[in-house]
């Protein structure tokens, strides 16, 4: 029931061209820009390196988790709630638990394929190895995990689309740029940028962004040993599921 839960989601989602392709198109317009600026900077490979692995293919992952997590789940959350799908579940054999797994699952297996997608995309002008390759994979699934119990605590607490889709689009700008352009400036102005991290350890895509920079050789290694991030971002998932269960389920 659960597989087949997912694969509904999935071709439900496929199916909606428009909305799909609105939700991707910001993750990968940056490979084209990678690409354009591949041919303007031939003179200087240190600069290209620097904009694709410290803020192009930082900023493509995050836009395509953030679509993942929050655009395609919680108004998809949203609208399950304002029909009473789940009220009408309980007429059925089907479980709300086995509901929400399948629809999680389709949206961790839509997220991964995409991100292969993108990854193979940069990974034509810039070397990426297969062990880089599948840890990128497994920090972004584990940050995945982290953010989408954040739907449903959005999904509880908005009941109309528009106010939800808006509040959206904030809490992306603020968990995305509060990490870049912090990274940015701080390393144009000589600064070591893992200084400053206690400041922005909050957001779960400092984990992310500091695993991308060591994996492709931008910086020497990550503020804190890799597994720490793994158990902060499943003691987080955990928190924020136990909550999105209150909020979402009243």
């Amino acid at each position: 029931m659960i597989v087949h839960i997912a694969k509904s989601y999935m071709l439900e989602n496929v199916r909606n061209l428009g909305v799909l392709l609105g939700n991707l198109l910001p993750a990968f317009l940056f490979i084209p820009m990678s690409w354009a600026s591949k041919f303007a900077l031939t003179n200087s490979t240190e600069t290209f390196d620097y904009m694709v692995k410290g803020q192009f293919l930082p900023i493509s992952i995050m836009l395509l988790i953030y679509s993942f997590a929050f655009s395609a789940a919680t108004i998809n959350l949203v609208e399950l709630k304002a029909n009473r799908t789940f009220h009408w579940l309980k007429r059925t054999d089907i479980s709300s638990f086995a509901y929400y797994l399948g629809m999680g699952a389709g949206v961790f297996i839509l997220m991964n394929i995409f991100l292969v997608f993108i990854l193979v995309g940069y990974g034509l002008f810039i070397p990426i190895s297969l062990r880089t390759f599948f840890m990128i994979l497994l920090m972004c699934n584990f940050v995945l995990l982290t953010l989408y119990p954040l739907s449903f605590i959005l999904a509880g607490m908005f009941k109309n689309e528009k106010v939800a889709q808006s509040m959206l689009t904030s809490i992306m700008i603020v968990g995305m740029f509060s990490i870049t352009m912090p990274y940015l400036f701080l390393t144009i102005n000589g600064k070591e940028p893992q200084d400053y991290y206690v400041f922005l350890s909050w957001n779960p895509m400092l984990y992310l962004n500091d695993t991308l920079q060591t994996q492709l050789d931008v910086t020497n290694s990550t503020w804190l040993p890799f597994y720490q991030y793994l158990l902060i971002l499943l003691v987080l998932s955990v928190l924020l599921s136990v909550f999105a269960k209150k909020i979402y389920g009243r």
